[in-house]
């Protein structure tokens, strides 16, 4: 991704953000309307969506992009919207903030990851960052959580060891770290494959840290975080359970495709978004996914949350989730 494309992106994102929630939302019966952040989950879900089993249950069907949670969050509770992809942690503080909904599965396990400047020395685990300026995007959300977390885990404080600055969004910490006013950056995919690819451009060669090999190695585990997922609303689960069971079937079917054909499923993310192809086929080989069911995650999410909370409970609304927030 080129500075144009990046640029690209980020007035993408103020365009939806500028799309007035009174639009016309078709609230016909049996339509279908979801939506998802930027992203690989997109890229899942628009897969889903064009199902041939999904299409001849549900003809109708539409598929919204939402910038923030704020968004998604009104168009939940006036029911504008029955089906979004989403991070683990805003399903569960929706849940928690009394937002009639269901977690349907987990198909995001791994897209955190960390680039550092190449002549500040190696990046091999957490232990390296010692004595360097880290920059991140979103304080007090995933990503921030997750890496605080871990330098925790490393014997690392922040302040006393490692200076950290936080920016609104990643493509403020992208700006900042190709600019070496940042010594590392924590990074999402597609984000960190596009910032790659830009500092390539630039000549520099920007060494690589997996969050969630440095998980497993620190906390214990498999390399694996269960990070985003799908959620419907409790009303459409109730009323037309098949077409739910429908969904998720081919939410499956779609994350087999997008691992087993990367190259089709990044023509698919660049049809769909800013990003372009090679930034989605670098964010999928970079990207841990499987489709698992809400109700066998549960125990990977619990211990995933409440790892996170002793850093911040309001990450999740407070509390952990209880079952009635797992799709069996």
């Amino acid at each position: 991704m080129n500075r144009r494309e990046l640029l690209k992106l980020a007035a993408c994102s103020a365009l939806i953000s500028a799309v007035p929630l009174q639009r016309a939302f078709a609230a016909k019966p049996g339509k279908l309307i979801a939506a998802t952040p930027l992203g690989l989950p997109q890229v899942i879900l628009a897969r889903a969506l064009e199902d041939p089993e999904l299409k001849n249950l549900i003809p109708e069907r539409e598929l919204l992009d939402w910038k923030d949670p704020d968004q998604l969050r009104a168009w939940l509770a006036r029911a504008e919207v029955m089906v979004t992809a989403t991070p683990t942690n805003v399903a569960a503080n929706l849940y928690n903030r009394g937002v009639p909904v269901v977690l349907m599965n987990v198909n995001v396990w791994g897209t955190l990851g960390m680039l550092g400047l190449e002549h500040k020395g190696s990046l091999a685990t957490m232990e390296d960052l010692a004595g360097r300026h880290v920059g991140v995007p979103w304080r007090g959300d995933m990503p921030d959580l997750v890496f605080r977390y871990l330098l925790g885990k490393a014997g690392l404080e922040v302040g006393r060891d490692v200076k950290v600055s936080y920016q609104s969004s990643p493509f403020e910490t992208v700006q900042m770290y190709v600019a070496q006013r940042l010594d590392a950056a924590v990074l999402p995919e597609p984000m960190r494959t596009a910032t790659r690819l830009q500092s390539l451009q630039f000549g520099q060669s920007p060494n690589e840290l997996d969050l969630q090999q440095e998980w497993a190695r620190l906390a214990g585990g498999e390399p694996l975080l269960p990070q985003a997922g799908v959620l419907c609303r409790r009303e459409l689960l109730e009323k037309v359970p098949e077409q739910v069971a429908a969904l998720q079937a081919a939410i499956g079917r779609a994350v087999d495709w997008v691992v087993g054909e990367p190259e089709a499923a990044a023509r698919l993310g660049a049809d769909r978004s800013p990003l372009s192809r090679q930034v989605n086929e670098g964010a999928i080989a970079r990207t841990t996914l499987k489709m698992v069911n809400a109700q066998e995650a549960r125990p990977d999410l619990e211990s995933f949350f409440s790892a996170l909370s002793e850093l911040s409970s309001g990450f999740i609304g407070g509390k952990l989730p209880d079952a009635g927030f797992y799709h069996v």
